[in-house]
């Protein structure tokens, strides 16, 4: 089940239903009641007229609850002009033009203009019920206003005459008093109480006060949420956590194809300087984490490790004298670690330059031969902007690397490569040497006897052997040779020359305790103004 989050530290109004928050719903529905009444109890016209009637006041009250200008509600610019038609004007003239060399009158003394107001209505309101007593009205009764009369007893119940029916002088439009009267109260009610208020310069930066109806409390500069440690394993991420504050604290892991996915989450109480080490998931070619926060201030907010800040997936390579893979990358605070699992041939083919013949005719041609591997060494170097190290590659193992770096927030883009070199024992076959002989003749000399019955006879004769040019091959046995083979492994290539993203590694700033201020002291409260101090309303009566 896909699970959504409403932040809770931007401090606006709620909304309760759509976009209308609950005093503006309030409004609405005041206004549909005072719409319906006027559609209901109107006192004369055909029902088209007073659905008119009814349209137009709904059309104007909502206009009056939702509508703004310049992003500020409309019964808030009607306070801000009755405030300016009302209120003081300002003197924009130099400071010395409002020096006098005489005293200064004694201001005439005024009531306050909100009380003359009402005791001017009252008066009126008096006036009109003994105008209308004198006229043989009938007296204020509220519950004659809609609907019928309440019915009266036959004359001779209370001793009063008996029920007429309405005078022929009386006007159509009396009834239509009480829901004037209506409208005119609820235009009074929606006027803020800002018509009167202070100079809007004295206010702080931030929310108004009249168009939330509540004061957000001051914010509390600092982090809550430090990362002390990431290590990336596989698929696996552990992450450590530090508050610097008493908080309720969320983990949500996404991931997926898009990385936008939900795949996990996890919720903790975490208090001051206390440490928690969670273990994530990653899925997807760009995962990410965002740890949100909700403090024992009031306040919320929220730590991510994006896509780039998280090494995944871990790099490899494959080399012909090595494969090798990044299995564990870790940060800490000043150091980045990490371990290199190598496998390595032993075996393999090493082209060589093979003689085949030697002495008087010599003879080599190119040999792929069978070739053991005796050993393999080199040296594994890490490179994060201008930190540097080195470390012993371990042949056949795991080669442990760290890389001491700047301790604050940033994001390291490493550069892993290993330089090996590889000793070879290529076995050679055996070799034909060969030897040149010249032209050359042989002379023998031998003693020949010849005998005939009783006769012998004894010659020397000389033998000559003609041997012509030719040239022997012996076969002879060669020692195996060493060769050298060396070879240089780019398993994070640098972002200038890689062609895929480049392996990053986030780093967080030191850890540090959240300093909450003492709280700030409450505003004074507001004093009544003097009777003689109102003299700058500027009132027309």
């Amino acid at each position: 089940m896909r699970e959504h989050e409403v932040p809770t530290h931007v401090q606006a109004e709620d909304k309760v239903l759509l976009w209308f928050t609950f005093p503006q719903i309030v409004a609405v529905v005041a206004v549909c009641a005072v719409s319906y009444g006027a559609y209901r109890y109107f006192p004369f016209g055909p029902m088209e007229f007073r659905l008119g009637i009814a349209i137009l006041l709904g059309i104007a009250g909502i206009t009056l609850t939702v509508g703004k200008v310049g992003g500020r509600g409309l019964p808030l610019v009607a306070a801000d002009l009755l405030k300016f038609n009302l209120g003081a004007r300002r003197y924009a003239g130099a400071p010395a033009g409002l020096a006098r060399s005489e005293a200064l009158p004694v201001p005439e003394a005024k009531p306050d203009p909100l009380r003359l107001l009402a005791k001017k209505a009252a008066s009126g309101f008096a006036k009109g019920v003994k105008a209308a007593r004198k006229k043989g009205r009938p007296p204020f009764r509220p519950h004659s206003w809609f609907g019928k009369r309440r019915p009266k007893g036959p004359e001779n119940a209370n001793g009063g005459k008996p029920p007429k029916s309405d005078a022929p002088g009386r006007k159509p439009w009396s009834r239509f008093l009480p829901v004037a009267a209506g409208l005119l109260a609820l235009a009074l009610v929606a006027l803020p109480s800002t018509a009167l208020a202070d100079d809007p310069d004295d206010e702080g930066p931030g929310w108004r006060l009249d168009e939330i109806y509540f004061q957000p409390p001051d914010p509390v500069p600092g982090r809550r949420v430090f990362i002390e440690g990431l290590a990336v394993t596989g698929d696996t991420a552990r992450v450590s956590l530090r508050a610097a504050h008493d908080l309720d604290l969320k983990v949500r892991v996404f991931g997926g194809r898009t990385g936008r996915t939900l795949k996990m989450g996890a919720n903790a109480i975490v208090h001051s300087g206390e440490r928690k080490s969670y273990n994530l998931t990653l899925d997807g070619p760009r995962p990410s984490f965002t740890f949100s926060w909700t403090d024992s201030l009031g306040f919320s907010g929220a730590v991510s490790l994006k896509s780039d800040q998280i090494p995944y997936p871990l790099p490899r390579y494959d080399g012909e004298l090595c494969d090798l893979e990044v299995v564990s990358l870790e940060w800490t605070p000043g150091a980045i670690s990490g371990v290199i699992a190598s496998e390595c041939i032993s075996d393999t083919r090493q082209e060589v330059d093979l003689p085949v013949y030697g002495g008087h005719f010599s003879q080599s041609v190119p040999a792929l031969l069978d070739a053991s591997v005796t050993s393999i060494a080199g040296t594994a170097n890490v490179e994060a902007g201008a930190h540097r190290t080195s470390a012993a590659f371990v042949s056949g193992g795991q080669t442990r690397f760290r890389l001491p770096v700047a301790n604050e927030k940033a994001i390291h883009d490493l550069e892993i490569a290993a330089d090996l070199t590889a000793t070879l024992n290529v076995p050679l076959p055996p070799m034909l040497q060969t030897t040149h002989h010249p032209a050359r003749t042989d002379v023998y000399r031998r003693t020949v006897s010849l005998s005939c019955g009783e006769y012998s006879v004894s010659r020397t004769v000389t033998i000559r052997v003609y041997h012509p040019e030719h040239v022997r091959a012996v076969e002879v046995q060669r020692a195996p040779v060493a060769r050298n083979r060396t070879e240089t492994l780019p398993l994070a290539p640098a972002a200038s020359t890689a062609q895929v993203s480049p392996l990053g590694l986030g780093a967080d700033n030191p850890f540090q305790y959240l300093f909450v201020p003492p709280p700030t002291p409450p505003p004074p409260s507001a004093e009544q103004t003097e009777e003689g101090d109102s003299s700058w309303w500027n009132w027309p009566w």
